[in-house]
C-alpha cells in the first residue's frame, strides 16, 4: 500500500493581514493530483487542519471540498485527526457525510470512527474502537490506524500528572501517551499494516528552547515512548523531519507553506510511504510546488529597493522589508514603496541611535506624546500627523 502523510495545513491562516487562501488552494490541487498520479491508497492528515477554532467559511469550504476529492467516492481512504488549533466538535461535525466519501475524521481522543462508503471497489471500515480503525483498502491490503487526536489533558479528560513539578509532569505525560498509543496499536491484526497518527511534540525534534516554549511547556513525548508500528505519522511541528530515537519510522510531515518569517528556510515536501503487512516501510519525499517564498529583505535606501524591483528582485514573494536609513521616511517615500508591484507584509524602518545614553533611559525621560510619536515612526516609518498625536493625547487624558 502507498500512504501519503500530510499535516498542519492551517487553512484560514493569514500573514500580517495577507491571505494565504490562493496558496492553500494551489496546495490542495497539488495534493489531489499527487494522490491520483502516485496511486495513493491512504491519506493521513495529522492535525491543525485549520488555523483557528472558528475558521473563515472559504477555509472550511476548501477543506471539505478537498476531502471529497481525496476520498474519491470511497476509492481512497482518508483519516483526519484534530490538532491543537482545531475545534474538535467543528472539525468532526461532518463525520456522517465524510465517511460516505471514504473520509474518517476524529476530533477528540476516544472518538469512535463510524460510517463507510457503499459499493464495490470501495474502502471498508472493518473494525473500529475509540481512537482506532481497521480499513480494508481496494489494493487488497488492510491498514490499522491508531489515530490519537491532540491529546491534551482536557481533551483526554484525564489528569496525567499528580505533580506540578515540570520534570514530573513531563515524564508522566510522555509515559501516558506512550501507553495509550501502544494499547491502540495492539488491536492491529497480524495481516494488517500497523500505523499510528497523532498531533504532539517529540522532545528530540525540538533542539532549541524557543521551540519547546512554542509548543507548550512540559507536554512533550520522549521518542522511545512511541509505539512499535510500521510508521508513525506526526503533526504539530512545522519543519518536516524524521524522529530520531523512535522504535520505528516516525516522521513529522511539516507544514505545506511557511507560516512565519522564521520558517522561510524550511523545505516543504509531501511524504510518501510504501509498506506491506510485516514489511519495512520506505519513504520518498516530493517537493511541494505551491506556496510563495517568504523573504526578509534588508536595504539602506528607498532608491535601492526601487532599483532592485525594476531588476526583478523577489518577484512573487511575500516580503518583510527592513530599511536602515539615516532619517525617517517622508510620506512621499512611503508612498513609493507602497506602490511597488511587490507584496510587502511589513516595512520596518531602522534609524541610527542618537548619543550614547541607554535607549531605555532616553525613552523614560520623554513625555507620553513623544513616546507615542517614536512608536508610530518605528511601526509606520513616517511621522504621525498632528491630528493623530492630538487624538492620542485626548485618549490618554480621558483614561487618567
Amino acid at each position: 500500500m502507498r500512504l501519503l502523510h500530510t499535516s498542519d495545513w492551517h487553512l484560514g491562516k493569514s500573514l500580517s493581514g495577507t491571505s494565504r487562501l490562493a496558496e492553500h488552494t494551489a496546495f490542495a490541487d497539488e495534493v489531489v493530483a499527487l494522490c491520483d498520479d502516485e496511486g495513493v491508497d491512504l491519506v493521513l492528515l495529522t492535525g491543525d487542519v485549520f488555523d483557528t477554532y472558528n475558521p473563515p467559511i472559504d477555509a472550511e469550504e476548501l477543506f471539505f471540498e478537498t476531502m471529497a476529492r481525496l476520498g474519491d467516492g470511497g476509492r481512497r481512504a482518508v483519516v483526519v485527526i484534530a490538532g491543537n488549533h482545531d475545534s474538535p466538535d467543528r472539525l468532526s461535525a461532518a463525520v456522517p457525510l465524510a465517511a460516505s466519501h471514504g473520509v474518517w475524521i476524529l476530533g477528540r481522543p476516544h472518538d469512535v470512527p463510524r460510517g463507510q462508503p457503499r459499493g464495490e471497489g470501495r474502502v471498508k471500515l472493518l473494525d473500529a474502537g475509540p481512537s482506532r480503525l481497521l480499513l480494508g483498502l481496494p489494493c487488497g491490503e488492510k491498514a490499522h490506524v491508531a489515530a490519537l487526536p491532540y491529546p491534551s489533558e482536557a481533551r483526554l479528560k484525564q489528569l496525567l500528572a499528580g505533580s506540578l513539578e515540570e520534570r514530573g509532569m513531563q515524564r508522566a505525560y510522555s509515559e501516558r501517551i506512550g501507553t495509550l498509543l501502544s494499547e491502540l496499536a495492539a488491536h492491529a491484526p497480524p495481516d494488517a499494516v500497523s500505523l499510528a497518527a497523532s498531533h504532539l511534540a517529540i522532545t528530540s525534534c525540538m533542539p532549541s528552547e524557543s521551540e519547546r516554549a512554542l509548543v507548550g511547556g512540559a507536554y512533550q513525548v520522549d521518542p522511545q515512548h512511541l509505539p512499535e508500528v510500521a510508521y508513525t505519522a506526526l503533526g504539530h511541528l512545522h519543519q518536516a523531519q524524521q524522529v530520531v530515537g523512535a522504535p520505528g519510522l516516525a516522521r513529522y510531515a511539516g507544514g505545506p507553506l511557511s507560516f512565519r518569517m522564521s520558517e522561510r528556510e524550511h523545505p516543504h515536501t509531501h511524504s510518501l510511504i510504501d509498506v506491506i503487512a510485516g514489511g519495512q516501510p520506505t519513504l520518498r519525499e516530493v517537493e511541494v510546488a505551491a506556496g510563495k517564498p517568504l523573504v526578509l529583505w534588508e536595504a539602506s535606501s528607498v532608491a535601492d529597493v526601487v532599483q532592485a524591483v525594476d531588476e526583478g528582485a523577489h518577484q512573487g514573494a511575500l516580503i518583510e522589508l527592513r530599511l536602515t536609513v539615516p532619517d525617517r521616511l517622508s510620506h512621499a517615500e512611503m508612498a513609493v514603496l507602497q506602490k511597488l508591484p511587490r507584496t510587502f507584509l511589513r516595512i520596518r524602518v531602522q534609524l541610527p541611535e542618537a548619543g550614547s545614553e541607554p535607549v531605555e533611559r532616553r525613552l523614560h525621560a520623554l513625555p507620553p506624546t513623544e513616546l507615542f510619536a517614536s512608536f508610530y515612526r518605528q511601526q509606520q516609518g513616517t511621522e504621525p500627523s498632528a491630528e493623530i498625536v492630538e487624538l492620542f493625547a485626548s485618549l490618554l487624558e480621558a483614561s487618567s
